[in-house]
């Protein structure tokens, strides 16, 4: 589990590095006496829990969890303050833990305990697979998907809950076809396609239709590319494993990727 730790003192950032080092999946990727500076850190590489001290000059514990949930809801959070009056603090934002000072190696094993339950609790329901060909899994076994409706969903899955227009889908996936309104109802017969899919499949929500276009729910999905987004975006990763490669439009990505044009 990645996890940021905040606390004003760097001793006792040493003394937790010290404690949390024998907990095998807990990686401390990043330390900091500075709230914002976490703030920043935690915008730019994945973060999955955060350890806060609550008394800080800047910014409180509970005011820096805040602040980590706006980009990050699904953060787990641990305050830990030497004034046992701050759980109140805790429980108001919704914390998943409170630790007294001073603290021992075993109070972390058990902290972690409890955050690998939680974690488990927050896997979303269904899997994109991106790196590679395209598959949509639900516990592990792929929703039936083919053809153009397919293809959709690949293409809006891969802008990350961002809206795609219904002209900028079309463009893309029927390349070389003349933009049109009578071309067009080709493309909403496949749409209708796919939504129909999703719903005998109970996932009728899985796709948002906008005034414009479509967006994917991502408060359901998980997937290898947001993965690999979250964790540093390195392209090596991409031009080895490859990405939607039976797609053709997906060069177009990757030609944005290795060039570090990507903006979304």
């Amino acid at each position: 589990m990645r996890a940021i730790v905040v606390d004003d003192e760097p001793l006792m950032l040493q003394a937790f590095a010290r404690m949390s080092a024998p907990i095998d999946d807990l990686e401390v990727v990043g330390s900091f006496t500075d709230p914002v500076q976490a703030i920043d850190f935690a915008r730019k590489n994945r973060v999955q829990a955060a350890f806060l001290d609550v008394r800080m000059p800047q910014m409180t514990g509970d005011e820096l969890a805040t602040a980590l949930r706006r980009d990050n809801p699904d953060l787990l959070v641990v305050l830990i303050s030497a004034y046992d009056t701050h759980a109140r603090d805790c429980n108001r934002i919704g914390g998943d833990y409170f630790i007294s000072k001073p603290y021992r190696q075993e109070t972390l094993s058990m902290v972690m305990d409890k955050l690998r339950l939680l974690a488990l609790r927050q896997r979303k329901p269904l899997y994109a697979q991106m790196l590679g060909r395209f598959v949509l899994l639900r516990d592990g076994e792929a929703v039936p998907l083919t053809g153009r409706a397919k293809k959709i969903l690949a293409y809006v899955a891969a802008r990350r809950g961002k809206e795609v227009s219904n002209e900028e889908i079309y463009c893309a996936l029927w390349e070389g076809r003349k933009y049109s309104n009578v071309n067009m109802k080709v493309y909403y017969n496949a749409l209708k396609r796919l939504r129909d899919a999703l719903e005998r499949e109970g996932l009728a929500d899985l796709l948002i239709s906008t005034a414009n276009g479509q967006m994917i729910n991502t408060s359901l999905l998980d997937s290898d590319y947001y993965d690999w987004q979250d964790a540093g975006r390195d392209p090596r990763v991409i031009l080895r494993e490859g990405l939607l490669c039976e797609y053709p439009w997906s060069e177009y990505l990757i030609g944005e990727i290795v060039n570090g044009l990507r903006t979304y």
